[in-house]
């Protein structure tokens, strides 16, 4: 939180988290697209800033073999997104 640039110009993010994650707690992501939506408002600056909560998963995200693809899925397609494709 404390390095988000106040003039910086950030790209799409993409900001994970899970629910029963006991290292890393699902509102820390949450300030954080908070903090990088309000800087880049002010700037003008107009790409995604996505935040994925899974209610279900911890630090490690999904430990099923097919939630896993899922979650990787989902994020390639964010990449791919980001990169015009």
């Amino acid at each position: 939180m404390q390095n988000v640039v106040t003039d910086g110009d950030y790209p799409a993010c993409l900001l994970t988290g899970g629910l029963h994650d006991p290292r890393v707690a699902y509102w820390e992501p949450m300030k954080m697209a908070a903090e990088i939506r309000h800087q880049k408002a002010k700037n003008g600056n107009k790409k995604p800033i996505l935040l994925k909560i899974d209610m279900a998963a911890g630090h490690f995200s999904a430990s099923d073999r097919y939630k896993y693809l899922k979650e990787l899925s989902f994020e390639y397609a964010f990449l791919l997104d980001a990169v015009g494709l």
